[in-house]
């Protein structure tokens, strides 16, 4: 697998099968359940968030906002962007729908976390985390546990 980066900020790619995601306040309520300072902003459906911008921030147990966060989240069609790479349409099979997270605010990063946990615990998917070093790739399972551990272990308050 191969993707151009344009910047320096983090990504994490997510296939899945292709079909509408769950609405955000569904996801938001995900989110929530996976930890209680997760609060995601908006509603209707994530493929159409304004510019792929998500908004969310980290609540305190009064409710309070302590710190607003963002990310972006790009939906492409994963067999356009990967057809000159047989192996990689070999390992991402049915799941054609391709989620590319990016974090341009490091504090976002469990926010990121949660989202695509959410929408693992809803449908099968691989994640690709691109480093310095190359691809990690996950595999659902794989994916879900390392989530929910990196979810469980950080906290950035």
């Amino acid at each position: 697998m191969n993707m151009s980066h344009t910047d320096e900020s983090q990504e994490f790619w997510l296939f899945i099968e292709d079909s509408p995601l769950p609405d955000i306040s569904s996801i938001a309520q995900a989110m929530s359940l996976l930890d209680s300072c997760f609060r995601l902003n908006g509603s209707g459906k994530p493929e159409k968030a304004e510019d792929g911008i998500f908004f969310g921030d980290y609540i305190d147990e009064t409710g309070e906002s302590q710190l607003d966060v963002f990310w972006v989240m790009e939906v492409d069609d994963a067999q356009k962007v990967f057809r000159k790479d047989p192996r990689a349409l070999k390992q991402i099979g049915n799941r054609k729908k391709l989620l590319r997270f990016i974090l341009e605010d490091e504090c976002a990063l469990g926010h990121v976390f949660a989202m695509i946990l959410s929408i693992l615990n809803d449908r099968n998917g691989l994640l690709v985390i691109p480093d310095e070093q190359g691809l990690i790739v996950l595999e659902h399972i794989e994916a879900k546990n390392f989530l929910a551990q990196e979810i469980k272990d950080n906290d950035p308050l």
